[in-house]
């Protein structure tokens, strides 16, 4: 099985990225996926070194054989396997409550934790069980390069915790072999992503495969599916901007995919739709919108 390296990473998703291999449509590989602010973090006793750091979001690129712009490339991940060690933590005022509720500089606050048998050994007497998903992903687009610490119609910096295992991500192709990249893993995230850094942010081992698809007819940002839900996943400059782009995403996929007239499913979206706020610290903001598919039947 084909495994794409950690030491071979970039920090901005182009199409200029270079690929360490190309695999086929449905061809299982891995991928192994750096920390997010790169190589300091390699023992429980590792302070944080902001000269040693790298970033944002190191991701591994990998292509895929016959895809073209145009197309959507699905990403089916089959697990996320974070290794032994991880970190959470704050820096200066780059955080959720800097300058509203919190009024003062807490400088840095990194807390390292081990990683073991399922579980986050946060504190000596807390443990939290891990649910990991994998903060960014996404496709090359065909314009400008787009930094590892954004998010956009492209994928990349969503920090969406329902990119996880058995679940499928949709993505454009705007360049030959869609150019995936894969990382920033976090062992687990709340809401909000309120600290900045995670979730608790580590290294791991992601298996999946693609496929080429037709791209929706209408669409505008993500789509992830799993066995219960669709999601819709927007990453734009405000919340609002968010709201809108994944709420109408989600109403033109229950027409054009399910075949369903417009305004009954913006009525019926009224009812039963579901909104996750995954992160709000990013340069670009994240909502995803949910409608179980037991609603659909």
């Amino acid at each position: 099985m084909k495994r794409a390296l950690r030491k071979f990473v970039t920090t901005e998703h182009g199409r200029d990225s270079k690929p360490q291999f190309t695999v086929m449509p449905g061809e299982v590989f891995e991928a192994e996926t750096q920390l997010c602010s790169g190589e300091w973090l390699q023992g429980m006793d590792d302070v944080w070194d902001a000269s040693k750091a790298m970033g944002p979001n190191p991701t591994v690129v990998v292509a895929v054989e016959g895809a073209a712009p145009g197309d959507a490339l699905r990403v089916h991940i089959h697990k996320i396997e974070p290794e032994g060690i991880g970190y959470t933590g704050f820096q200066n005022r780059n955080h959720a409550l800097a300058n509203k509720i919190i009024d003062r500089d807490w400088g840095y606050n990194i807390r390292v934790v081990k990683i073991d048998g399922g579980y986050i050994h946060f504190t000596p007497t807390r443990r939290l069980p891990i649910d990991p998903m994998i903060g960014t992903l996404g496709t090359a687009p065909a314009g400008d390069p787009v930094r590892n610490s954004h998010g956009g119609r492209h994928g990349g910096n969503m920090d969406a915790q329902v990119v996880r295992g058995g679940t499928a991500v949709t993505l454009p192709v705007e360049v030959p072999g869609a150019l995936l990249h894969i990382g920033d893993v976090h062992a687990v995230q709340g809401d909000g992503e309120i600290c900045g850094a995670g979730g608790i942010e580590c290294r791991s081992l992601v298996t999946l495969h693609t496929e080429i698809v037709k791209r929706p007819l209408r669409t505008g940002c993500v789509r992830a599916e799993s066995a219960t839900h669709l999601h819709a996943i927007a990453c734009e400059g405000s919340m609002d901007d968010c709201c809108v782009a994944a709420t109408r995403e989600l109403l033109f996929w229950l027409c054009d995919g399910y075949g369903m007239d417009e305004r009954d499913a913006y009525l019926l979206l009224g009812q039963v739709l579901k909104i996750n706020v995954p992160q709000l610290v990013n340069p670009t903001r994240t909502i995803v919108a949910s409608v179980a598919k037991s609603e659909l039947a």
